[in-house]
């Protein structure tokens, strides 16, 4: 998104200095800028989302490392 961002803000002022822009190509920019605010929102959103989920993992560290080395030993306490 980062990439995609950073071309837009270099691309437009050089399409712009061509001169006015008509209808269409105002029509297709305005459409341009919500498709990118909106592409915006979803990464922040999913990446707030996956901050919680990774936080939720690591709260729960010492939880999944017990699990895990008890499912080592079989029903009798030996080593598996």
């Amino acid at each position: 998104m980062g990439k995609l961002s950073a071309s837009l803000a270099k691309n437009i002022p050089l399409l712009a200095e061509r001169g006015a822009w008509n209808a269409l190509e105002q029509t297709e920019l305005l459409q341009l800028r919500k498709n990118h605010a909106q592409a915006v929102k979803i990464c922040s959103e999913e990446k707030e989302r996956l901050g919680q989920h990774l936080g939720a993992l690591q709260a729960n560290k010492e939880g999944w490392v017990a699990y895990a080395a008890l499912g080592e030993y079989d029903s009798d306490g030996n080593q598996a």
